[in-house]
């Protein structure tokens, strides 16, 4: 009875070993190109009114290209 016990502990400890050694999946997501990066934040309250502007041609810029994405020709 103990035998098949320390069977059943060493199967589960070298499955959690082999289990915790692997490496998690590498992401696939793309990096950024220079087109697509977001405006910076402004630092003065004047420059609020741009900012808003072109962070909504950001948003705009990016719903064409996932829609080019999701819809290729």
């Amino acid at each position: 009875m103990r035998i098949v016990l320390l069977v059943v502990l060493a199967v589960i400890g070298l499955t959690l070993a082999r289990w915790l050694g692997q490496s998690p999946p590498a992401a696939r997501i793309p990096p950024p190109a220079d087109s697509t990066a977001a405006p910076a934040v402004p630092t003065r309250p004047q420059e609020l009114k741009q900012f808003e502007q072109d962070l909504n041609r950001f948003m705009q810029d990016a719903a064409t290209q996932r829609g080019r994405q999701a819809d290729p020709p």
